[in-house]
């Protein structure tokens, strides 16, 4: 009786087990992660990122200032999809999502992203030194078209998440 038992628990355990990494079909047949749906706008990502990852400041989406607070310019003729997440500016935390486009490519971006960083640190190393670790462990990640900066109170968490769709 005890062997019966046994064997029904190890099926019950590999049932359990096998529905736990639980997959979709994608339109073109394949398996593809349900965890791991990559997004596909600026918005998508912003709202994927500040929903998991966490922040000590107060903050606000504002999208209409990610282009110049990155320092793009009107004559650098970007048009791609942006996205801000910013903070009240007493801490460095934010969340910036580019897309580049034929005006800007990723590495572009990820320059700007990186220029950006260090304003912050030249900024943050007076006014605020106990925000410094947040900006020397920055995230600044490329993910397909996407260039994604997070700074927050956990860049650890935000590089895992970015991880799975690197």
């Amino acid at each position: 009786m005890k062997k019966i038992a046994l064997v029904l628990l190890a099926i019950l355990t590999l049932f359990v087990g096998a529905s736990c990494g639980k997959t979709e079909t994608a339109v073109d047949g394949t398996a593809a992660e349900t965890a791991a749906a990559q997004p596909q706008t600026a918005a998508q990502w912003l709202d994927m990122l500040a929903e998991k990852v966490p922040f000590d400041d107060a903050m606000q989406s504002v999208p209409e200032r990610a282009a110049s607070v990155y320092g793009i310019l009107d004559e650098d003729g970007y048009t791609g999809d942006c996205a801000l997440y910013i903070s009240t500016m007493a801490t460095p935390e934010e969340i910036a999502v580019f897309r580049a486009d034929d005006a800007l490519s990723t590495d572009d971006l990820t320059q700007l992203a990186l220029a950006r960083l260090e304003r912050q640190k030249e900024s943050f190393t007076d006014y605020a030194p106990a925000e410094m670790p947040k900006l020397e462990s920055a995230v600044v990640r490329t993910c397909g078209d996407f260039v994604i900066v997070c700074v927050c109170a956990d860049n650890a968490k935000a590089q895992a998440l970015l991880d799975v769709y690197a």
